[in-house]
């Protein structure tokens, strides 16, 4: 009875772990980012902060959402479109993953994150 007891509570603490940690963004590669870039159906955000923005970015990402602002401010999302898929880059790939999860949470459809930053980017910059 006790092993039956131990199984289930395997079981249910399984299903509620796997409920709670599920992703509402998918991690992309640079070759997916650069089909992405092609396709061009997508908002690019780069949440580095304004000077990062301004010394390289990747071509495409016209959007700079300040991470450290956004964190305190999500009203800076309203004026972007729920609807329209999001890819987010930032760095190394740390806080572009914590965008994604507000992104997410704010209830955008599609949200992906580039894996890796630029610091991980091997096409151009400007």
């Amino acid at each position: 009875m006790k092993k039956l007891l131990l199984v289930f509570l395997a079981v249910l603490s399984l299903g509620v772990l796997a409920g709670c940690s599920s992703a509402d963004y998918t991690n992309i590669s640079n070759e997916e980012l650069r089909t992405m870039l092609a396709d061009g159906n997508y908002q690019f955000i780069d949440v580095r902060t304004s000077q990062e923005f301004y010394d390289e970015k990747i071509p495409g990402f016209l959007t700079n959402i300040d991470f450290y602002q956004l964190e305190d401010d999500y009203s800076m999302l309203e004026k972007l479109d729920k609807d329209i898929p999001v890819v987010i880059m930032c760095n190394s790939g740390n806080r572009s993953v914590s965008a994604s999860k507000i992104f997410a949470d704010e209830g955008f459809v599609e949200v992906y994150n580039l894996t890796n930053g630029i610091q991980g980017w091997d096409g151009e910059t400007e």
